[in-house]
């Protein structure tokens, strides 16, 4: 097995296509169909890696982690403004291990959450500057585990494996989760109504997907998909009538690797879409803007570039990102995806490794879809 050391790491950006399923074009129509690009790649030190990122009117920030102090986890945040990303160095952001998600309101309303192994911490940056939202002491010290947030105006909500959270007028309102549910991810387009997926598992109690949602002021559990071995992973909201969620279920064939399902809610039943889309860890969602979707996680393989299937309502298309040609690279992997909007094409974050003879160093990974 390959091994991970901590070196300093600065890889040069390299740029690649990434090529979608279709019919062969000309030399020169290829030159202006939109692909994958790197916009930022081993600038970090080694064993960074990015989990999360959000956009907003051309703002973009991602979050995720380094191994720069004695071998532990020390958090990162990066923003794009436009022109190029800058890792974020404010004395407001406390010392965590992991940043484990972020989400924007506006460019002057983000939020993230991250923890260590002694606390958690919310901070929120008003466009000016970052400064803490400290979460409600939970019984016994507990933390919401590892948790995601959403963002709206005037609202945020964190939702773990222990507690849902929901920020509102300046104070937080907690509740704990029953034992054996774990949520995922959560999103939400309006202050009033946010959606959150996962899984329950109990023993002595039947598995099934969970799908809860917030309105009049409080969490409820929401019709789920059928399949009681789905695990929902991600999820998209575009309106209380329009929810894409991904998950998971067990190989058919008994393989060693899930298969992935893509779902879409209209708020009273869910339509399996998954289609063609496998070969991956469906955990990475996020819309096209169009009323589509892009879907990207581990491609469950050790060599290839990065894997995105794109939706448009009718059909796939499969996409692979682009590669770091600096040396021999390989364990491409995306975990987070943001819209675009008006200012191009979505975003992608993830890490990658440089390999020098059995060693494998990982590194951050930006991309970008758009045209040339």
């Amino acid at each position: 097995m390959r091994t991970r050391v901590r070196t300093a790491l600065a890889i040069a950006a390299a740029l690649a296509a990434g090529a979608a399923l279709a019919a062969p074009a000309t030399a020169a129509g290829r030159a202006h169909e939109p692909r994958w690009e790197i916009s930022l790649a081993g600038s970090l030190p080694d064993g960074a890696w990015l989990h999360s990122v959000t956009s907003a009117g051309g703002s973009v920030w991602a979050v995720g982690a380094d191994s720069l102090y004695e071998g532990m986890p020390d958090g990162v945040v990066l923003h794009w403004d436009g022109r190029r990303w800058r890792e974020v160095e404010d004395p407001a952001l406390p010392p965590v291990y992991y940043w484990n998600s972020v989400d924007s309101a506006s460019p002057r309303d983000v939020w993230a959450y991250g923890w260590n192994d002694d606390d958690e911490y919310v901070v929120r940056y008003d466009g000016r500057k970052w400064r803490q939202v400290p979460l409600p002491e939970l019984p016994g010290g507990e933390h919401h585990g590892s948790a995601e947030i959403a963002a709206e105006r005037g609202r945020a909500w964190v939702v773990g494996w222990r507690y849902l959270s929901t920020y509102a007028h300046g104070s937080w309102k907690t509740e704990k989760v029953p034992n054996g549910l774990d949520l995922a991810d959560v999103d939400a387009r309006s202050p009033r109504s946010a959606w959150a997926v996962g899984g329950f598992a109990h023993v002595g109690q039947e598995s099934r997907p969970v799908v809860m949602r917030w309105r009049n002021g409080r969490w409820t559990e929401a019709e789920a998909p059928g399949d009681p071995d789905l695990r929902l992973t991600s999820v998209h909201v575009e309106s209380d009538r329009s929810v894409w969620a991904t998950g998971r279920v067990p190989a058919a064939d008994g393989g060693e690797f899930a298969e992935p399902r893509v779902l879409h809610g209209n708020g009273r039943r869910w339509r399996d879409v998954t289609g063609p889309v496998n070969g991956l860890f469906a955990e990475a969602l996020t819309g096209d803007g169009r009323g589509g979707i892009w879907v990207s996680g581990d491609p469950y393989r050790w060599e290839g570039p990065p894997v995105l299937w794109h939706y448009d309502g009718r059909r796939w298309t499969r996409h692979e990102g682009a590669t770091v040609t600096a040396g021999e690279t390989q364990s491409y992997e995306f975990t987070g995806l943001a819209p675009g909007g008006r200012h191009g094409g979505p975003w992608a974050v993830g890490s990658y490794e440089r390999v020098e003879g059995t060693t494998s160093y990982q590194s951050e990974l930006i991309e970008r879809f758009g045209r040339r």
